[in-house]
C-alpha cells in the first residue's frame, strides 16, 4: 500500500512538540557514527525496503533495547494488505496498554481508500481521532486529504492535504497544504540506482532549509540531517536491513536537539 518514502519525514509543525523530549533525551546525544568513513554514496543492496510488512515495531528506551517504551502491532487481511495497526504504551508495572489503533479500507481494485485512527477516551471509550482519504491517478497515489474529529464529535473537519509528484515511476516530491490550500512545506527526492539518496526540504517561501543525505555500507544505511545553508549536521539516522532488504533497526543520534526535526531513539522491527 502507498506510504511515505520515509517514516521520519521532516515536519515543522511537530518539530516544536519534540523539543522538550529532545532536551531530556541525552542518552542519544552524539556526534554521529564512529565508522562514518566506511559509508559511501553507492547503494550496496538492490532494495532497502522500509515498508516491508512487519508484525511489530518496537520503540526502545535505551540504545541496547533492554527497556521498551512503546510498540506498534500490525494485522494483515487474507490478501496480505495491512488492515489494522494497534499502538501500545508501557504501564508502570510493565504490561502493554493499548492507547490508539488504525483501520484501513481498500477498494475492490486493492487500492487503499482510507485510514481511520481511533484513540481511547476515558468517557466515551474508543473514538475516531483522524481520517485520511487517498486519491490516485494512473495507479499512483496523487493526493492525501486529512481530517480530524474535534472534541470526539462525529463532525469531520479538514486539516491538511498532501500531493505527490513522480518521475520515471519514482516519487520525486511531496507538497503539504493547510486547510485553506496554502503551501506549508515541500520536499524533493533524488535517487541513486533507484534507491533514495537525497532529500531537500523547503519552507512555505520555497527556501531550502533541511537536507537529508543517504549513504550506504553493506546492509546498513546512514542518513544525515543537515541545515541546508550552513551544512551543520543536526542528526544522524542509522538503519540496518536483513538479507531480504527489510528494515531491522533504526537509530537516531541527535547533535543539535534545538534544531533537529527528529527525536532520538532506537526502533526494532519484527517480521
Amino acid at each position: 500500500m502507498p506510504r511515505d518514502v520515509n517514516q521520519w519525514n521532516y515536519n515543522p509543525s511537530i518539530m516544536k512538540g519534540n523539543l522538550l523530549a529532545l532536551l531530556f533525551a541525552t542518552l542519544w546525544l552524539a556526534c554521529g557514527s564512529d565508522d562514518e568513513s566506511i559509508f559511501g554514496i553507492e547503494p550496496a543492496l538492490a532494495s532497502y525496503n522500509d515498508d516491508a510488512p512487519a508484525l511489530k515495531k518496537t520503540y526502545c528506551g535505551d540504545s541496547d533495547c533492554k527497556t521498551l517504551s512503546s510498540e506498534d502491532r500490525y494485522t494483515y487481511d487474507s490478501q496480505g494488505k495491512l488492515s489494522r495497526i494497534e499502538n501500545f504504551g508501557r504501564a508502570a508495572g510493565g504490561s502493554w496498554i493499548p492507547y490508539q489503533y488504525s483501520e484501513f479500507v481498500y477498494a475492490p481494485s486493492g487500492m487503499l481508500v482510507s485510514k481511520t485512527e481511533y484513540i481511547k477516551n476515558n468517557q466515551n471509550g474508543w473514538v475516531r481521532y483522524t481520517e485520511t482519504e487517498f486519491e490516485y491517478e494512473a495507479g499512483l497515489l496523487k493526493v492525501e486529504r486529512s481530517y480530524n474529529f474535534p472534541n470526539s464529535s462525529g463532525t469531520k473537519m479538514p486539516v491538511r492535504s498532501t500531493s505527490y509528484d513522480y518521475a520515471n515511476g519514482k516519487k520525486s516530491g511531496q507538497r503539504w497544504y493547510d486547510v485553506e490550500g496554502k503551501l506549508m512545506y515541500r520536499v524533493e527526492y533524488r535517487y541513486k540506482n533507484d534507491v533514495l539518496s537525497h532529500e531537500t526540504w523547503y519552507d512555505a517561501s520555497n527556501k531550502a532549509n533541511r537536507t537529508f543525505e543517504h549513504k550506504f555500507s553493506g546492509n546498513r544505511r546512514q542518513i544525515g540531517e543537515y541545515l541546508t545553508a550552513s551544512r551543520e549536521l543536526l542528526a544522524m539516522i542509522e538503519k540496518s536491513y536483513d538479507d531480504q532488504g527489510r528494515l531491522l533497526t533504526q537509530e537516531t543520534k541527535v547533535n543539535n536537539p534545538l534544531l533537529c526535526a527528529l527525536p532520538p531513539g532506537k526502533i526494532q522491527f519484527t517480521y
